[in-house]
């Protein structure tokens, strides 16, 4: 029985993943966007992360990058599925294009929970990465989904700094097409990326 954290804004492929999932032993908690997403991970510690890439107010792999800054989070195996191509990386231990069956999902969680507790073990899954997007962002949204008064000086810093990912994700893009060196911009979001999940994890005492 492995406690698995489900992440995708499409609510009826999400009760379908959880019921099949929990139907196989697992303990499953849902998640509707990437900041509901943080929280729930905070709360619920899971063994495996399955989340969808395109999703509204923080998209999959923005999520994953903030998770992983935490200390709790950077064993914690990750699946991410997507409805597109998926190009290779080191963000997530597994991959899976949509439409999935829940046989390859069960197959992929033993894969990389087996991969991670076993260190230089090959998987069976491929890895990826997507570009952060820009559009999307709504910090109304963002805000309710936390779940705390939108005056809390911890939300407050929270959606800024997610804010401040996109506009910097969108620069970095843009310099990216252009042909220019982008170390220093993606050095810049690596940081905005590790203050916002500081501050997440500060988010239960706020």
């Amino acid at each position: 029985m492995r406690k698995i954290l489900l992440v995708d804004d499409d609510l009826e492929l999400r009760e379908a993943l959880q019921a099949a999932l929990a139907a196989h032993g697992h303990v499953v908690f849902g998640a509707g966007d990437g900041i509901a997403a943080l929280r729930a991970a905070v709360e619920t510690r899971p063994d495996v992360i399955i989340s969808d890439v395109s999703m509204p107010l923080l998209e999959g792999p923005d999520a994953v990058r903030i998770l992983k800054a935490l200390p709790m989070f950077r064993r914690v195996p990750v699946i991410l599925m997507s409805g597109a191509e998926l190009s290779a990386t080191h963000l997530a231990d597994a991959a899976v294009r949509k439409p999935v069956t829940t046989e390859r999902l069960v197959e992929l969680i033993e894969d990389v929970i087996w991969s991670t507790a076993s260190p230089g073990a090959p998987s069976r899954g491929m890895p990826m990465r997507t570009t952060v997007r820009d559009e999307g962002w709504d910090p109304t949204l963002a805000i309710a989904s936390l779940g705390q008064p939108p005056n809390t000086e911890c939300v407050v810093r929270i959606c800024r700094g997610i804010e401040l990912m996109h506009e910097q994700a969108f620069r970095t893009g843009r310099l990216r097409r252009l042909g220019l060196n982008t170390a220093e911009p993606e050095r810049l979001y690596d940081r905005l990326v590790e203050s916002v999940a500081t501050l997440v994890q500060l988010v239960p005492f706020c």
